[in-house]
């Protein structure tokens, strides 16, 4: 999405801005993938039901759909990464949105288990991984507030952009704190991690 890549892809393409679009279902996969992955150690089945299972796909593809209609209403010129020149267009500005409430809603879904994960401890690289992924979905539900709010009050599109920097940032930071406590702890111990189910 960095503007001197994001313009090259899109010149690829007939429709200006398609860019925007694709990255959007990869976003939306990606965070799905991951917010399920994270479910399933923590035995979040409400969270795994709506990822993995059948509604949470049946939930993807529909908001994905609606992203599309949006899309296809409407009109940009210049390629511009989220679109993020023309957020005073009202169609523009819902098709941002259902992409933040989206992304927004399935990170709230392990907010709850990761919280009380972090509560029960555990080994230091368990403690951190869980707070860091915990803030990270947490910043991006506040990013979704931020954006929402800045339809009302003019100058916070670039504040809530920064934000999902962040978060996106933290949740690396966690799941690389997971990555080395498997790698540091034993078999019984790794067992134990909030990221690694019970098969590991």
């Amino acid at each position: 999405m960095l503007p001197p890549v994001y313009t090259a892809i899109d010149s690829m393409f007939v429709r200006t801005n398609f860019t925007d679009l694709f990255a959007k279902l990869c976003l939306f996969l990606a965070v799905n993938i991951l917010v399920a992955q994270v479910a399933k150690p923590l035995k979040a089945a409400k969270a795994l039901q709506l990822t993995a299972g059948i509604p949470g796909r049946l939930i993807l593809v529909l908001v994905y759909g609606l992203e599309m209609v949006l899309f296809a209403l409407t009109t940009t010129d210049m390629p511009s990464p989220g679109l993020g020149a023309y957020m005073s267009d009202p169609v523009v500005f819902a098709y941002n949105a259902v992409t933040v409430l989206y992304v927004a809603s399935l990170c709230s879904l392990v907010v709850g288990p990761l919280f009380q994960q972090v509560r029960r401890g555990g080994h230091l690289f368990q403690r951190w991984s869980s707070g860091l992924v915990l803030a990270g979905f947490s910043l991006a539900i506040l990013r979704a507030v931020v954006f929402l709010v800045g339809w009302v009050v003019p100058g916070l599109y670039e504040v809530g952009q920064s934000i999902s920097a962040i978060s996106a940032l933290l949740v690396v930071a966690g799941l690389a704190c997971a990555w080395f406590g498997l790698r540091k702890y034993s078999v019984p111990a790794i067992r134990q991690s909030h990221l690694r189910g019970e098969s590991a």
